[in-house]
């Protein structure tokens, strides 16, 4: 009997027009999603692997130009650091689009540099960037909605109810068999929409993938559960609807915007201007002091470097001059440990008020395991910071010594590409949509209960 009300209502499912026409549309998003992903990484890629030709160019006209001048060469030539984009990154862009993913710096003050970008149009940074994420976390909702928030009013509304509930004495499992068709349908979609992002994005079938897709079934869960929950009510179609598409504008629209006015107003970061200001003052004040304010700071840095002449009669040498820019780092340091301390903040804050909020949280969690989220990119920047202090350390003897490098010593540090590594779904992540998805689905049904009385 259960069998057979369930293939009914699944020939009447597929017999209504609109959820054809609502399933291909989520479908057709998908594969767009995934183009549009795939292409923007693949945009980033070509640039990177231009950058590697290019800045073996540029070494070598560098080179040309200024190779019997070592300091001189090294303070235009640049060395290039790229955040080498994970296979999950087109599945889900995250903050790929507003953070550099290349950083080409000279052997200069580096902070000064790190935080450098191309220019972009602001209106299409606010627009962000179409992935199959965003259509799974945005656009599957929306048609889980269209389909299910009338399976039970439109019937009431019809007078049919009533003749239903004569008919059996567990008429609650007609709206049941309605709901677990259209939670089939929804989830063989994402299926598809799953294997194609295996194939499409070449991506491998691990822990990751499970993690990714297991998630995602769970967040769509949740939303069925929120169905449910509203329609328990036994509402008219009008108040369904305009409940749930106002649940769907709050968790993917209202909350969002609001906890990031919030983390503004509650971890500002005044030390983001304060570090650049002090790095630039930092180096640029010591042109008017006196040689030892920069050197002895600078040898207590790197006492390893005392055994080299420093001429204190000289006007201007590379070796002071270098130690200039090292200083104004130096004397940034605390604001850039405060800066760094506060967006930690900001995010571990976020982490726990997303177990609140499923959208919030299956978007942090889906950007972190396809290493496009803030974490992955503060690691990046990290890396570059210990790239920098290598080139230094290796080229720094020689501009003291005033000896000429050989080009083939600096074409050894070519463009140097960081992958970092994904971190493991996290429990709390799965525990939390969980959690809400069966309070959501035990007070809906003790409310049909209620209502069927």
């Amino acid at each position: 009997m259960k069998q057979n009300l369930f293939l009914f209502e699944l020939k009447i499912f597929f017999r209504n027009t609109s959820s054809i026409t609502a399933i291909v549309i989520l479908l057709l998003a998908g594969f767009i999603g995934l183009y549009f992903g795939k292409t923007f990484i693949e945009r980033q890629n070509n640039v990177v692997q231009k950058a590697v030709a290019l800045q073996k160019e540029n070494t070598a006209k560098n080179y040309e130009h200024f190779g019997e001048d070592t300091g001189l060469f090294f303070f235009h030539n640049k060395f290039s650091v790229a955040n080498t984009a994970t296979k999950w990154a087109a599945f889900s862009n995250g903050q790929r689009d507003i953070n550099p993913y290349l950083i080409s710096v000279t052997m200069l003050g580096l902070e000064g540099q790190i935080y450098d970008t191309d220019i972009a149009n602001p209106s299409s940074l606010l627009m962000g960037n179409i992935d199959l994420g965003f259509v799974f976390i945005f656009l599957f909702p929306l048609v889980i909605i269209a389909l299910s928030y009338n399976i039970l009013s439109s019937q009431q509304e019809n007078g049919v109810w009533i003749l239903l509930k004569s008919q059996t004495s567990k008429p609650h499992l007609i709206i049941w068999n309605k709901l677990l068709v259209r939670i089939l349908v929804i989830f063989a979609t994402a299926f598809i929409l799953m294997i194609a992002a295996l194939f499409y994005l070449n991506l491998e079938l691990d822990s990751t993938f499970f993690s990714i897709f297991g998630l995602i079934l769970l967040y769509l869960i949740f939303w069925f559960a929120a169905v449910f929950f509203i329609i328990s009510f036994g509402k008219t179609s009008n108040f369904n609807a305009s409940s749930l598409i106002g649940l769907w504008v709050g968790l993917a629209i209202v909350v969002p915007a609001s906890l990031n006015l919030y983390l503004t107003a509650k971890y500002p970061v005044p030390e983001a201007l304060k570090h650049v200001m002090e790095q630039r003052q930092g180096y640029h004040e010591k042109w008017d002091l006196p040689k030892n304010v920069t050197m002895d700071p600078f040898f207590k840095h790197y006492p390893q470097f005392r055994q080299y002449p420093f001429d204190e009669k000289k006007t201007f040498s590379w070796f002071w001059y270098y130690g200039m820019q090292q200083m104004g780092d130096d004397q940034a340091l605390e604001s850039r440990k405060a800066m760094e301390k506060k967006l930690e903040n900001r995010q571990q804050f976020a982490s726990v008020v997303a177990l609140f909020f499923p959208t919030i949280q299956t978007q942090l969690s889906v950007n972190s395991l396809s290493g496009s989220d803030l974490k992955s990119h503060l690691d990046f920047q990290n890396f570059v910071r210990d790239y920098h202090e290598k080139v230094r350390l290796h080229f720094y003897p020689e501009i003291f010594q005033e000896k000429k490098s050989s080009l083939a010593e600096v074409e050894k540090f070519g463009l140097k590409h960081y992958k970092g590594s994904i971190s493991p779904l996290k429990m709390e992540s799965v525990v939390s949509l969980l959690l809400i998805s069966l309070i959501l689905m035990i007070t809906g049904n003790f409310n049909f209960k209620k209502s069927l009385r």
